[in-house]
């Protein structure tokens, strides 16, 4: 009894923390009160503009999630909410775990966008903060590779994309691939993908790893990529399934 208690409240309190109103999103401070931070990385959320500007998008979005999908949502921001704890007071981890979020909950319903800056942002937190490059592609989490585009793709057809991509249909998603050596997928149609162009420099960066793997199945990791020609970013997975999935 004590332990469902202890979860209902967590459970309230997560609601709460995202289910601030559109008029509070637009005064861009964090969804929760900076006086009762006690997790690093709402510390340094509360004291980032951009990033607390990033969790009142993703409060608003939860507030729009209804039905079925909400409980759903629930359990999603829950494991994220834990993933972003996990970043500390680090500033490019925090904000493409909020990014991710917002993405995610745009899959449950939700009707918000990332804001065009946070590929410039993740940009200067890379240049200001000395993040570790790699020569390769990243294996820890918080680092970065500087590489180039190698190849655009749709994920049905073993196709180049063609931009604007005239025939192309939702169902035929987005693929990437760099010359380091990283790959990206998505089941949709990824539009900063299609933004760019084969050549590109771009900054790949180690967003996640996916927890509790079997042993041998490390599929579901997730990077960032940020175009240095038109500073478009986005976040994908570097397999189509995650780890014991099919």
């Amino acid at each position: 009894m004590i332990q469902s208690a202890l979860w209902t409240n967590f459970l309230l309190g997560l609601i709460a923390l995202f289910g601030a109103s559109e008029a509070s999103a637009k005064s861009f401070r964090s969804s929760f009160d900076c006086n009762r931070a006690r997790y690093q990385d709402e510390i340094t959320i509360c004291s980032d503009r951009k990033l607390s500007e990033l969790d009142q998008i993703a409060s608003l979005g939860y507030s729009q999630i209804k039905g079925e999908s909400r409980s759903i949502a629930q359990d999603f921001l829950l494991s994220s909410l834990r993933t972003r704890h996990a970043c500390g007071s680090n500033k490019l981890c925090i904000l493409d775990t909020q990014a991710q979020i917002i993405d995610g909950l745009n899959e449950f319903g939700a009707n918000v966008s990332r804001p065009p800056w946070i590929g410039a942002y993740r940009l200067s937190l890379i240049e200001n903060r000395k993040i570790p490059m790699v020569s390769g592609v990243p294996e820890r989490v918080g680092t970065c590779s500087r590489t180039k585009i190698k190849d655009i793709g749709t994920r049905v057809r073993d196709r180049q994309m063609v931009i604007p991509p005239k025939d192309f249909r939702e169902d035929e998603g987005t693929t990437i691939q760099y010359d380091n050596g990283g790959f990206q997928i998505s089941y949709e149609f990824n539009a900063d993908v299609a933004a760019s162009r084969i050549g590109d420099q771009v900054i790949f960066c180690l967003v996640s790893i996916p927890q509790n793997c079997p042993p041998g199945d490390d599929r579901g990791k997730i990077y960032s990529a940020t175009n240095l020609r038109n500073q478009r970013s986005w976040i994908m997975t570097a397999t189509q399934h995650s780890c014991g999935g099919v």
